[in-house]
């Protein structure tokens, strides 16, 4: 019974103290300057050294996998609405992604062009049929040294975020 108890408790101990591979997040970096709608959180994350590699999955739908890569970083904006907590597949959340350079060179990025940066929209929800990621083919991307400015518009399903404005610090 003792060995029993030092080898459960072992295993214990090592489960806890599992490596995983972790993205940095550098939250020092930006700031989101825009408006959050009321009724739920938004969140910008930068993943330094990463690149996005934008796949299809055999059925049409899109996802991206992040791969390392010294020259990039990649850009996320999520929003999550609050939901009551006993209402089952409630769930909703949009997120915008892309990739930029990590030398930050002033662009300003439009339409089709879009897609220079992977930019995707993914929308996540019980939607039946209207959600997953689609890419961003209409809008304006605007880059400076301080700041990141976007206005972009999805036509194949519905959106809540629309325009994004990110400072660099």
């Amino acid at each position: 019974m003792k060995n029993y108890s030092i080898m459960l408790a072992s295993l214990f101990l090592f489960s806890c103290n599992c490596s995983k591979q972790i993205t940095k997040v550098n939250p020092q970096k930006l700031v989101l300057e825009s408006s959050c709608p009321k009724d739920g959180d938004c969140k910008i994350e930068i993943l330094e050294n990463k690149k996005m590699n934008v796949l299809d999955d055999g059925t049409g739908s899109l996802y991206y996998r992040l791969e390392d890569d010294l020259e990039h970083k990649v850009i996320k904006y999520t929003y999550d609405k609050r939901v009551k907590g006993d209402l089952q597949d409630a769930n909703y959340r949009e997120e915008i992604v892309f990739e930029i350079e990590n030398e930050v060179k002033e662009e300003t990025i439009t339409n089709d062009n879009l897609q220079n940066v992977k930019m995707l929209f993914g929308r996540f929800c019980y939607c039946k049929g209207q959600a997953g990621n689609f890419k961003v083919n209409k809008g304006n991307l605007k880059i400076t040294k301080e700041k990141i400015d976007l206005d972009f518009e999805i036509k194949e399903v519905p959106q809540i975020i629309k325009n994004i404005s990110i400072g660099l610090k």
